[in-house]
């Protein structure tokens, strides 16, 4: 029987997306709120968000999303003060309920993309979940930092992937920015490693499975641009060390390759 094959042809690691979601994404409202202190959101928020954990919790006991391994590293830190939880982004589904899972005292909040909020009829829940959306504009940065310190204070973790878009089944680590690293490094946060490693099953399929290490502080003798490059790189290389630890395969239905200019990135389904 012939199989269905997606060939991802990529030019830029950093900046091609093939989430293929096909969302029509919309700007922030210059008056966007990340933490609304209404009384309804106050109330609504932990149950909505207890409910949709304990989903989660299911999704990963039944293995529709990826079991979390290496968790207890997660607690040599503060409780009474958040981390930062940085990722390999390889699935839409998994990389948004692996951190619910992870952290079950504190509510887990990841940076996401404004797409989050381009759906109608569950902006709310997305916002109720935890997802904090990149700034649209330079205004709103100011808020976005306040709201990223203030759940630092709370004792919240945040997670973050710096490669910025999905890949899906991409079983290497892309190259990414510090740009993100300047979170732990201006608070002094610790930081953790959270890799999805693939394996490879019957018939070519993979089965991801996430590893989680750490933690990792920022160099209090550097300058700020210098903490938070060579925080990306020990955070990076850990990363590294794990796909090749434990051999992540590629998917045989997801193959990436490489295209001479941006004109030529596409997805193209055949069949082999």
């Amino acid at each position: 029987m012939r199989r269905k094959v997606r060939y991802y042809c990529y030019f830029d690691e950093r900046n091609d997306d093939f989430a293929g979601n096909n969302i029509k994404t919309k700007q922030l409202p210059a008056d966007y709120e990340y933490l609304p202190e209404s009384r309804a959101f106050r109330f609504f928020r932990p149950i909505v968000y207890r409910f949709v954990r304990f989903i989660c919790v299911i999704c990963e006991k039944l293995g529709v999303a990826m079991r979390g391994k290496n968790k207890k590293v997660l607690k040599d830190r503060d409780p009474a003060k958040g981390c930062f939880v940085y990722g390999n982004h390889t699935s839409a589904f998994s990389d948004a309920v692996t951190g619910a899972v992870a952290f079950f005292r504190k509510q887990c909040y990841v940076i996401s993309n404004p797409d989050a909020l381009s759906i109608k009829g569950i902006r709310t829940l997305v916002r109720f979940v935890g997802a904090l959306p990149t700034p649209s504009s330079r205004k709103q940065f100011a808020e976005f930092n306040r709201a990223i310190d203030t759940l630092y204070s709370r004792g919240c973790p945040v997670v973050i992937y710096p490669e910025a878009h999905i890949w899906p089944k991409y079983s290497a680590i892309r190259d990414f920015s510090d740009i993100s690293f300047a979170y732990p490094v201006r608070l002094n946060a610790p930081c953790f490693a959270k890799t999805t490693v693939y394996k490879r099953k019957r018939g070519g399929r993979t089965k991801g499975v996430v590893y989680y290490d750490g933690p990792f502080y920022p160099d209090p003798a550097l300058g700020e641009r210098e903490a938070r490059a060579e925080l990306c790189a020990r955070v990076k290389a850990c990363m590294l060390s794990r796909v090749k630890e434990h051999g992540s395969e590629p998917d045989a239905r997801c193959r990436y390759k490489k295209v001479g200019s941006p004109d030529e990135v596409r997805i193209e389904i055949v069949r082999e």
